[in-house]
């Protein structure tokens, strides 16, 4: 029987949605309480992080982390989705030299405002974006400051396409970044390849799908699932005993005792997962030396 709560690192294959891959895990664990975070388009592949059972409470935990991708440029021309589900609205057959290419990246790295792509699924007014855009309904995006971390040309793949390396905030779209880049070396492009690569500090040894929906038996599909406290490894693991235990289930705090060789500490405001015979059963907040359960983990 399935039991086990945590994560699953999925390596989404191209022409499925973010969502569709979740339906076929869900279907595979036995219908099993689960969600994804950070979407993935169904022309992208890569890591899709998969939270199941109790994980799905603390998803929030992964949504704000830096992302890195490898992504592929074609240049001379531009569709409508900025991808290539769109139909071509400009042309330009400017190609630009390598050496250009590397001079304007660094004007990208840092912080920078960005426009997100009109076929996208931020909410205008309760409707996703991409729905309006079909329907030639006209709004407008306002623009948004993203970070980029690091930002570098790989190789020249033909003398119309480039492929390149991106780190970056949550929130960051690539397909706006690869117009952006275009568009600062005169010409205009569309990305025709992008493949998630990194996602925060999480494993970036993925599984397939194939392989993940090949397991049957409930003990090889735990094998697959990585514990919440290993997950978020950043995040520290205090052990609790029954009579804590029975209290941080009702809500309430309880007094915790922080001594680092000998001496006490003051761990300030922050998170911590809280521990009771193996099981990870709440995330909290340490003040004043007692722990404010935050998150029941467990039914």
């Amino acid at each position: 029987m399935f039991k086990k709560s945590g994560w699953i690192f999925i390596d989404k294959p191209i022409g499925l949605s973010s969502n569709s891959l979740l339906q076929k895990v869900r279907l595979n664990l036995g219908r099993v309480k689960a969600g994804f975070v950070g979407t993935l388009d169904p022309l992208a592949s890569g890591c899709l992080p998969i939270a199941v059972g109790h994980a799905t409470k603390v998803i929030n935990l992964a949504e704000k982390v830096d992302k890195e991708y490898i992504f592929t440029i074609c240049w001379g021309k531009q569709t409508e989705t900025g991808d290539l589900e769109g139909r071509i609205v400009k042309e330009k057959k400017i190609f630009p030299l390598n050496n250009n290419i590397k001079k304007i990246l660094p004007n990208f790295v840092g912080k920078i405002k960005q426009t997100p792509p009109k076929y996208s699924s931020i909410k205008i007014n309760g409707f996703r974006a991409y729905s309006l855009a079909r329907k030639k309904i006209g709004f407008e995006l306002k623009k948004r400051e993203v970070k980029i971390l690091s930002l570098k040309f790989l190789k020249q793949l033909s003398f119309d396409k480039a492929e390149f390396y991106v780190k970056c905030s949550s929130g960051t779209y690539i397909r706006s970044l690869a117009e952006s880049i275009s568009e600062a070396l005169g010409t205009v492009g569309v990305l025709i390849q992008l493949r998630r690569v990194g996602f925060g500090n999480f494993n970036k040894n993925l599984i397939s799908l194939d392989y993940f929906l090949s397991l049957v038996h409930s003990d090889d599909q735990n094998k697959v699932i990585e514990p919440i406290d290993q997950v978020f490894s950043w995040i520290k693991v205090l052990e609790i005993n029954e009579k804590q235990l029975n209290k941080v289930l009702n809500g309430n705090c309880i007094e915790m005792s922080f001594f680092e060789n000998g001496k006490f500490i003051n761990p300030g405001e922050e998170y911590f997962f809280v521990k009771h015979e193996n099981e990870i059963v709440a995330l909290g907040l340490i003040k004043k030396q007692s722990f404010y359960p935050k998150r029941i983990l467990v039914s």
